[in-house]
């Protein structure tokens, strides 16, 4: 099941910032089917991971992940956690949405490095300020300047430029050719499961247990995930639903009201109406 973030103001009385942070440390099957599949938000999501065999796919690419690594994941970026063993996972998120200033340091700083690996003194300080910044928004009497302190410190440590940048993991080149196949035709009705083996003269067994090797994810979940992202942001831009529908690869506009509504509680109108 997909958890959706509600992001509130950081100061009470402040609507310049909204944000929310989560501590999740619980054992972790991977045939487990309540984890979240891959998905998207309308703000940016920082994932530090504390521990787990895990890594972490951000639209095409997977990145290794380990003890105080970082994920950086932009407004309406697919992504998830992929799980490599059965494993106690243990991690913080936090949400964030677009920060009031001329210019939007993690939209800056993060168009392309997803992955951050901090140096060793770098990492225990973000993790603390995490715990620091968890705790001021869990206590029951508020402490709002403990809450901006630890906020403003952990974006301090993001922006600092004092971390490595990983490259992403590499795939078989096969595989990889799917991939680039589907994100240069996922806008077009005919991208689907059959279309891609009928390209690939593979069957449809093969295609889904690729999918389900390196991405956890069906070839179907993915391309729908891919088109809603795209329809999202055409929703953003002041596109219509039909032509955000048609424009992001869907051809039927209440099939497609239906899911937007399944996967995000509302439908797509809606959504534009508070987007805009």
């Amino acid at each position: 099941m997909i958890y959706q973030p509600t992001l509130l103001p950081l100061m009470e009385n402040s609507e310049q910032i909204y944000t929310e942070i989560i501590y999740d440390k619980r054992f972790t099957k991977m045939n487990d089917i309540t984890r979240d599949e891959e998905h998207i938000h309308d703000f940016f999501e920082i994932y530090l991971n504390l521990g787990g065999d895990v890594s972490f796919l951000v639209e095409d690419h997977v990145y290794p992940i380990h003890r105080g690594d970082i994920i950086v994941t932009a407004p309406n970026e697919i992504h998830r956690c992929l799980y490599h063993s059965d494993c106690l996972h243990e991690h913080f998120c936090i949400w964030i949405r677009s920060l009031p200033f001329a210019t939007d340091p993690l939209r800056a700083q993060f168009a392309k490095n997803k992955l951050l690996v901090l140096p060793d003194e770098e990492k225990e300080r973000i993790i603390e300020a995490c715990f620091a910044f968890y705790k001021s928004q869990s206590e029951e009497s508020p402490r709002p300047f403990a809450t901006v302190k630890s906020f403003f410190e952990i974006l301090d440590i993001l922006c600092a430029d004092r971390y490595d940048t990983i490259e992403a993991q590499s795939l078989p080149s096969d595989f990889s050719e799917i991939i680039e196949y589907i994100s240069e035709h996922y806008t077009e009705p005919t991208c689907n499961v059959s279309h891609i083996c009928n390209t690939f003269y593979l069957s449809k067994s093969t295609i889904c247990r690729r999918f389900r090797q390196y991405f956890q994810t069906t070839p179907s979940d993915y391309i729908e995930a891919k088109r809603f992202s795209e329809a999202k942001n055409l929703l953003g831009a002041g596109q219509s639903v039909q032509s955000a529908c048609l424009n992001s690869g869907f051809s039927d506009c209440s099939y497609f009201i239906m899911r937007f509504r399944k996967r995000f509680g509302i439908t797509p109108y809606q959504y534009q109406k508070d987007f805009l």
